[in-house]
C-alpha cells in the first residue's frame, strides 16, 4: 500500500445484516442489540429477496469487524458505496461517521479516518432504510421499478495518504476540419482534494493507450490548495472511441509529499463526440441513425438490486446479442455496469429517477435533483458510453411550470456538463407537441404507447404533426412495447408491435433512435403479475431468468445493421453472400466486421469484410483452403450442411445464417 499509495479493498464478505422492523436499533442510536439475530451476508445485498422479508419496507442493520493494521496510523481512510437504497447512515466504534438520505443510486463516500483505530478491530454498522419518501427521488411508491433495500452495490475500503483525491474529472475533446475528418484530440483534468494541503504536492501526470505511455509530465501544487487543473494536453493521433470501435485510454495521477506517494487514481476514458444537429445525430461526425433497447436492472428473482457483476454482464452480453448499442436507465447505475458498456460499445442515457410524480415540479424537486445529479456526473462523467444525461420520465410534459422546471434543470446540467447531450423523455408529446417540455432537450424523446396506453390514434398523423412543430430536433422513440397483462395479446402481439411501429418510423427520416421497451421482464412494485420478489411487469423478450422468447429474433432481426440480399451460394469452390447495409434504421457506415464460416468438418474460415456504407449492397466471396470442397459434389454439399456468422469488431455476433 506505502509503495502504490492508494490501497483498496472491496468490503464484499464478513457482514452481518439485521432487519429492525421496529426501530429498535434506531431508538438506542447506532446500537442493534434486542433485535433478531443477524445472519451473515454477502454485500451487495438486498433483503427484499429473502424469504419472509420479500414485502419489508424499513430498516435493516449491517455490520462488521474491520480490522486496521499499524500502518494505518497518520493516513486516510475512506468508504466508498456506488449505492444504497436508500437513507443511509455509518457508524464506526459507536460515532456517527456519515449519512446519506434521499437518493438510492448515486454513489457517495464517508471520511471514517477520525473515528478509526489502528492496530486493531473497527466495528462498522450501517443502518439503510428503504420505506417509501416524499422528500426523495424517485418520490414515494410512484416508480415502475423494484424498490430493493439495502447495500445493492459495491462498497470500498479505499486507504491513502492524507493529500489525497476526492474527485478526478477528465475532459477529453476531439477536434475536426471542415470536410468532417477527425484532426486531433485533447484532454485536460480536474482534481479536487480531500482536503486542503498542508504542503506542496508533486503530480506525475501519465496518459496510457493499451498500457502504452502517450504522454507524461508534472505538476507542483501549492499548499493550501483544494482543487486543482492542468491545461489541455494536445495528442495528434488517437483512436475515437465509437461503440463499434470503443477505444479507450487512461488517465493516471499519482500525488508524492515528502518522498512518499499519498494517492495514485486512474480514470478510463474516451475520445469521442456526440451532437444532434437538426434532425440528425451525429456521431464523430458521421450522421447514425440507432437501435436500442432498455434493460431494466435488479429483475432476477435470486438477486433483485443487489447484482453482482456476472449478474449485470449476462444481462448486457444479451442486449449486445439482440444488435442494440443505444439504451437508457431510469435510475443511475454502478461503474461496474458502464465500465462494461465503455470497453464494448454500449451508449447509455442515464437519467434523475424522477418518474411520473411530482408531475409538476418545484423548487424542492429542482434541489433533489440536482444533489443527484452532482454525484452522478462526479462519478461517471469519464464513461465515453454516456453520450446524455435525463432528466426525468413521464411528468406532466404539457404543463407549463413543468417546461420551465426542464428549461431551468437543462441549464443547471449544462452548468456541470457541457459535453453531453441533456433530455426529457416525455409520454404526452402525442397530445400538443409544441407545447410538451421534451422540447426543452437536445433531442425529442417520446414514449409512444398508442395502441396501448395512449389509445387508437393516428400514429402517421402523430408523428407528421411532432416534425411540424419541432423541425430541428433529432427524434427519439425511448419506448414502445407490449405491457402485460395491462393489455392482451402475449409475445404475438410484442413482436407485431415492434415489427409494424419500426417499419412506421422507419419511413421518416427525423427519427434517429428507437429504443424498444424493453429486454426483460422486470420486477417491479407497481406490478400486476407475481407476488414478492417475483412481483414484475411482462414487458419484455426475455423473462426474469434471461430466458429467451419468440419475439427476441424478431428484435434481434430489426435491430440488424447488415441485411442478407441474396441468399449464400456455392459456386467455383467457394462461398458467395450478398449483403446490403441498411439505409434507414438502424443506419450507419459497417467498418472492420468478419464472417466466419464454420466448415461440417469442423474448420472454421474467418475473413474481413469491406466496409458498407448505408444503402451499400456488396457480394462478398470466401476462397476455400486447398482440399476443401473442391473434389465433387459430395464435399460442397456437405458444406451447405455448415454454419455462416458476421460479427462485430467487438465480437458479438450481427447474424447467423444456417447452410
Amino acid at each position: 500500500m506505502i509503495n502504490s499509495g492508494r490501497y483498496t479493498a472491496k468490503l464484499d464478505t464478513g457482514w452481518t445484516f439485521q432487519p429492525d422492523p421496529q426501530n429498535q436499533g434506531e431508538q438506542e442510536g447506532w446500537q442493534t442489540k434486542g433485535l433478531p439475530s443477524p445472519s451473515a451476508v454477502i454485500v451487495p445485498h438486498t433483503w427484499n429477496v429473502q424469504q419472509g422479508l420479500e414485502e419489508y419496507r424499513g430498516a435493516g442493520w449491517y455490520e462488521q469487524l474491520l480490522e486496521a493494521p499499524e500502518e494505518w496510523t497518520g493516513r486516510r481512510v475512506r468508504l466508498f458505496f456506488e449505492g444504497a437504497y436508500r437513507d443511509t447512515d455509518i457508524w464506526v466504534n459507536g460515532a456517527l461517521a456519515g449519512s446519506h438520505y434521499n437518493s438510492g443510486y448515486t454513489p457517495f463516500e464517508a471520511d471514517i479516518t477520525p473515528y478509526m483505530l489502528a492496530g486493531g478491530n473497527n466495528r462498522l454498522v450501517i443502518r439503510v432504510d428503504n420505506r417509501n419518501s416524499d422528500t426523495a427521488l424517485p418520490v414515494s411508491n410512484s416508480f415502475d421499478w423494484a424498490d430493493d433495500g439495502g447495500l445493492i452495490r459495491p462498497v470500498m475500503l479505499v486507504v491513502t495518504g492524507n493529500a489525497a483525491v476526492g474527485q478526478l474529472r477528465v475532459e477529453p475533446k476531439v477536434s475536426f476540419n471542415s470536410d468532417g475528418k477527425h484532426t486531433g484530440s485533447t484532454v485536460a483534468a480536474e482534481m479536487k482534494l480531500c482536503e486542503p494541503l498542508a504542503t506542496s504536492v508533486h503530480a506525475a501526470i501519465r496518459v496510457y493507450r493499451k498500457e502504452a505511455i502517450v504522454w507524461q509530465g508534472t505538476e507542483e501544487i501549492a499548499a493550501g490548495a483544494l482543487t486543482w487543473s492542468f491545461a489541455e494536453i494536445g495528442l495528434e493521433q488517437t483512436d475515437l472511441w465509437h461503440f463499434d470501435h470503443p477505444h479507450l485510454y487512461e488517465l493516471e495521477v499519482v500525488l508524492t509529499a515528502g518522498g512518499e506517494i499519498q494517492d495514485r487514481v486512474v480514470r478510463s476514458f474516451g475520445f469521442r463526440e456526440i451532437v444532434a444537429e437538426g434532425h440528425q445525430l451525429l456521431l464523430n461526425r458521421e450522421p447514425v441513425r440507432l437501435m436500442g433497447v432498455e434493460w431494466m436492472p435488479g429483475s432476477h428473482p435470486d438477486v433483485g438490486m443487489a447484482e453482482r457483476l456476472e449478474d449485470l454482464t449476462a444481462m448486457l452480453v444479451r442486449l449486445k446479442e439482440a444488435n442494440c448499442i443505444i439504451t437508457r436507465f431510469h435510475w443511475q447505475q454502478g461503474n461496474e455496469l458502464l465500465d462494461w458498456c465503455d470497453r464494448n460499445g454500449l451508449l447509455v442515457q442515464e437519467e434523475i429517477p424522477h418518474w411520473q410524480q411530482p408531475a409538476e415540479p418545484g423548487k424542492g424537486t429542482l434541489l433533489l435533483a440536482l444533489s443527484q445529479a452532482k454525484e452522478m456526473i462526479a462519478s461517471h462523467s469519464h464513461h465515453p458510453c454516456i453520450f446524455a444525461w435525463g432528466m426525468g420520465n413521464e411528468l406532466d410534459g404539457q404543463s407549463a411550470v413543468t417546461n420551465q422546471y426542464m428549461e431551468q434543470l437543462k441549464q443547471e446540467f449544462l452548468q456541470l456538463d457541457s459535453t453531453r447531450l441533456v433530455n426529457y423523455v416525455s409520454n404526452t408529446l402525442q397530445l400538443q407537441p409544441a407545447s410538451d417540455a421534451t422540447g426543452a432537450g437536445d433531442m425529442l424523446m417520446w414514449n409512444d404507447y398508442i395502441g396501448t396506453w395512449h389509445g387508437d390514434l393516428d400514429e402517421d398523423e402523430v408523428i407528421r404533426q411532432i416534425i411540424a412543430d419541432h423541425p430541428d430536433k433529432p427524434l427519439v422513440v425511448a419506448e414502445y412495447g407490449l405491457c402485460e397483462p395491462a393489455f392482451e395479446g402475449g409475445d404475438t402481439r410484442r413482436t407485431s408491435i415492434l415489427r409494424e411501429k419500426t417499419a412506421i418510423y422507419r419511413r421518416y427520416p427525423a427519427f434517429a433512435a428507437l429504443i424498444y421497451f424493453s429486454l426483460n421482464d422486470y420486477r417491479t412494485q407497481m406490478g400486476e403479475e407475481g407476488e414478492g420478489r417475483l412481483r414484475q411487469r411482462v414487458h419484455g423478450s426475455v423473462d426474469l431468468y434471461n430466458r429467451v422468447k419468440p419475439s427476441f429474433a424478431a428484435l434481434r432481426e430489426e435491430s440488424s445493421p447488415l441485411m442478407v440480399a441474396d441468399e449464400p451460394v456455392w459456386k467455383d469452390g467457394g462461398l458467395e453472400l450478398t449483403l446490403e447495409c441498411r439505409n434507414d434504421i438502424p443506419s450507419y457506415t459497417v467498418r472492420g466486421y468478419s464472417l466466419s464460416v464454420a466448415l461440417a468438418g469442423g474448420e472454421v474460415i474467418s475473413q474481413q469484410l469491406p466496409d458498407l456504407e448505408p444503402g451499400e449492397v456488396q457480394t462478398v466471396r470466401v476462397e476455400l483452403p486447398d482440399g476443401v470442397g473442391r473434389a465433387s459434389e459430395t464435399d460442397e454439399g456437405s458444406i451447405r450442411a455448415a454454419g455462416l456468422s458476421i460479427l462485430r469488431p467487438t465480437g458479438f455476433s450481427v447474424l447467423e445464417l444456417q447452410m
